[in-house]
């Protein structure tokens, strides 16, 4: 499955433009990005707009920050891209949108979420001059096909937590840490579908698979992924990473110990892999520098883990 990551900012703007100039040329340049709506630009501030996107075949997760008041698809963008996806969108703001979409007007407070169709116009605004919004866009037969009457959930708002916040914060971690989707682009496109299903109200043996597939494995790609963020902190524990995950310390030691290895092992093996990296190409650098820089806070047990895991100690691997 193709996967397409995209960025956009006003930085890459050419400079001397003023701030008409520079919203103009963005707003050019956001059909191209994305032709999923039109923005109207906050009137008391400058310009600033930022957005990154990754596209697994049809999937996409979206994340937007600028400074704007409004955002609006208009009935041409629904007939020029003629696009059947629902689009989840969470308000990652600090205040409470009003939104209009199928003839409903409602609130979406920060936190929450909203479930769109792109085959029909939509807008939203929240009189702040500065927006920001984490969405996913889904095929239709795909939510259709898992969840009963999905289409009464679309235009109204859906309240923070569960499976629905478990997505987005998915979306947010996999936004901020792209390499993973080069990886596991299938998987992580059917785990989104599984956890917005469940979000959404996914019944009976549906429910069940969805459970299986999507819940439990998003949660420990997450663990995964805050580790390999973090490992390099000298006193990250099996607890912080808990935290940092929502979840308890042994739920977190579960599903480490389904990927194959415990806290402290993974935790020690990828220090000691960074460390091999460094030294490889150190030059002068102190071997107690790259020790400390990796995470670990004694050279003495340092040096004993290098040598067990590589057969050579670190002075011997410099430069190798």
């Amino acid at each position: 499955m193709p996967v397409i990551k995209k960025i956009l900012s006003t930085d890459m703007l050419p400079q001397g433009l003023d701030d008409r100039q520079r919203f103009l040329s963005f707003a050019e340049l956001f059909e191209h990005f994305s032709n999923t709506g039109e923005l109207d630009p906050a009137p008391d501030v400058p310009f600033r707009a930022a957005m990154n996107s990754i596209h697994i075949g049809t999937t996409m997760l979206g994340r937007c920050d600028g400074t704007f008041t409004t955002v609006r698809r208009e009935r041409r963008q629904v007939i020029e891209t003629n696009d059947d996806r629902y689009c989840l969108a969470r308000n990652t703001g600090s205040r409470a949108a009003q939104v209009i979409h199928r003839g409903r007007e409602f609130t979406l407070r920060p936190g929450a979420m909203v479930l769109l169709k792109l085959d029909e116009p939509f807008f939203s605004a929240d009189g702040a001059s500065h927006k920001r919004f984490t969405n996913v866009h889904l095929p239709m037969a795909t939510l259709r096909a898992l969840v009963a009457d999905v289409d009464d959930l679309v235009g109204r708002e859906l309240e923070s937590g569960g499976a629905l916040s478990l997505a987005m914060d998915y979306s947010d971690l996999l936004l901020q840490n792209s390499a993973a989707v080069d990886e596991a682009g299938i998987a992580i496109s059917a785990h989104l579908a599984d956890l917005v299903s469940l979000g959404l109200g996914a019944r009976g043996d549906l429910a069940q698979a969805a459970q299986r597939g999507g819940l439990r494995s998003v949660r420990r790609k997450t663990v995964l992924m805050i580790l390999e963020k973090r490992f390099t902190e000298p006193d990250f524990s099996a607890q912080k990473l808990a935290a940092a995950a929502g979840l308890s310390e042994r739920y977190v030691n579960e599903l480490l110990y389904e990927a194959g290895a415990s806290f402290t092992a993974r935790l020690t093996e990828l220090r000691l892999r960074k460390a091999a990296g460094l030294l490889a190409r150190a030059g002068e650098h102190r071997i107690s520098d790259v020790a400390f820089d990796c995470g670990f806070n004694d050279l003495s047990y340092f040096n004993r883990c290098f040598r067990r895991r590589f057969g050579l100690t670190p002075s011997a691997a410099r430069g190798k």
